[in-house]
């Protein structure tokens, strides 16, 4: 095919399939680097907490101030609070 001036098919498949491969190569790079930005903010908010609790702890073993904690709502469908008949 070549010799008339063509491209043969097979290397406009390959062509085409190498073109479709690196536009996943490049979402998936795009998307990886979105994951390592969330795992920095998760691992952020992970160490505040960490550092919360442990802030908490130390109070409540000092006795020196008053630790209260907040009133929490069940949450929906937990078996010490089935859902009620009319959310279902």
């Amino acid at each position: 095919m070549r010799a008339c001036g063509g491209t043969p098919e097979s290397e406009k498949r390959l062509r085409k399939q190498i073109l479709r491969l690196k536009e996943l190569r490049a979402a998936d790079a795009e998307e990886v680097a979105q994951l390592k930005t969330d795992v920095e903010a998760l691992v952020g908010a992970l160490h505040q907490s960490t550092a919360e609790n442990r802030l908490l702890h130390q109070q409540l073993a000092d006795r020196t101030s008053v630790v209260r904690t907040l009133p929490t709502q069940p949450r929906i469908g937990d078996s010490t609070h089935p859902l009620r008949p009319d959310l279902m």
